[in-house]
């Protein structure tokens, strides 16, 4: 369940433009532009961010480094804050609309220990519960200690946890420590993406919660993906009955493992009988999903899961089992159940992720 949004500051909360202010501090736009340049290919913008040494100290390095720019260098760092132009367009208005929703709103920023006056001139900050700046941490994204820092500093289980960044390298790195991820443009693309995320993930509760009503394992993951392919969710329930105890019970592969190939087919199976690309590229996604399941569950077999052997294994019967809370008890299917909808559900997410990866503008700006 996700619980945790984590936002970046510039580009996210709020919007900057190094320009505005380096075209009033050289003495030419070509001049602004080669010390820009220089700023982010030579890494002076990560010291900044970082400050190994102290503000003050890193302008100085940078000053000495770039003499034909000594004095406007200093003048970059006094006017630092001036970067900031002001809020993201309906960022403030959206994000006390998600801490009405229950949401705990955090920031994870690189910026230096001049972002302190940022955070005092605009009220969006406000809304943060807490924040982590790289510069207090002397660490920076996309390094991977900064997400594990963010959780350790706020106790937060990634997989509980959104984050929004304007940079695609950001979002790589939470992800691949566990996190959602949206790379962010603007307040009302944030906000679809974090819907269909949040749609995504309330999906796994709904097939366990199916599981818990009496549906059999294919059926309870099944329905609670089938609407978002046109299918009403009795006609879900019904494709899926057949495959409950391992195949009308005989204990073959598990129930919740043909859910995930069934809604596999609903999302991507071909329709053309010539198609065998379509074809394949459908068989890759059930045997990647699969492996997943199996590595996850340690048998994607009815009868070895439930730990059936001899004579329970060799005997399967038609006879659905009572529902009772013994039952409940001793049987790990709500788990298998829920393993495989967040198996299918981390598929949904990646592809929405693939399609940000598309659609994402190329940027030269770091933070």
């Amino acid at each position: 369940m996700i619980k945790n949004l984590i936002f970046d500051f510039g580009k996210v909360l709020v919007d900057y433009d190094y320009m505005l202010v380096l075209d009033q501090v050289f003495s030419t736009h070509e001049q602004s532009v080669d010390f820009y340049n220089h700023l982010m290919a030579e890494g002076w913008n990560k010291r900044l961010d970082r400050e190994d040494k102290p503000f003050g100290a890193v302008i100085d390095d940078m000053a000495e480094a770039m003499p034909q720019y000594a004095d406007e260098i200093r003048q970059f760092g006094s006017r630092y804050t001036e970067f900031v132009i002001g809020e993201m367009e309906g960022m403030r208005s959206l994000l006390g609309q998600l801490k009405q929703e229950g949401y705990r709103l955090f920031g994870l920023t690189n910026w230096c220990s001049k972002v302190h006056v940022t955070m005092k001139q605009y009220p969006i900050f406000e809304l943060l519960e807490g924040r982590l700046v790289s510069s207090e941490e002397h660490l920076i994204k996309p390094e991977r200690a900064i997400y594990e820092r963010m959780c350790e500093k706020f106790a937060l289980k990634p997989e509980e946890c959104v984050f929004a960044d304007d940079r695609m390298d950001n979002i790589e790195a939470a992800r691949d420590y566990g996190m959602r991820g949206i790379v962010f443009r603007n307040a009302r693309q944030y906000e679809a993406d974090l819907r269909r995320i949040l749609d995504i993930e309330s999906r796994v509760e709904r097939a366990v919660d199916n599981f818990m009503q009496g549906y059999g394992c294919c059926q309870s993951v099944v329905a609670a993906f089938a609407d978002m392919y046109g299918l009403s969710d009795n006609l879900a329930k019904r494709i899926g009955a057949g495959f409950g105890g391992g195949v009308g019970r005989m204990r073959m592969m598990c129930g919740a493992v043909s859910g995930i190939v069934t809604c596999v087919g609903l999302d991507c199976g071909q329709t053309d009988g010539a198609d065998r690309e379509g074809k394949s590229a459908c068989y890759k996604v059930v045997q990647d999903l699969l492996a997943k399941s199996k590595e996850q569950n340690g048998s994607l077999i009815c009868a070895e899961i439930l730990g059936l052997k001899g004579v329970d294994k060799a005997k399967p019967s038609y006879i659905a089992s009572a529902r009772t809370a013994e039952y409940y008890k001793k049987r790990p299917c709500a788990a298998k159940v829920e393993s495989a909808a967040r198996i299918f559900a981390d598929y949904l997410e990646d592809k929405l992720f693939a399609e940000e990866c598309a659609a994402d503008d190329s940027k030269t700006v770091y933070r």
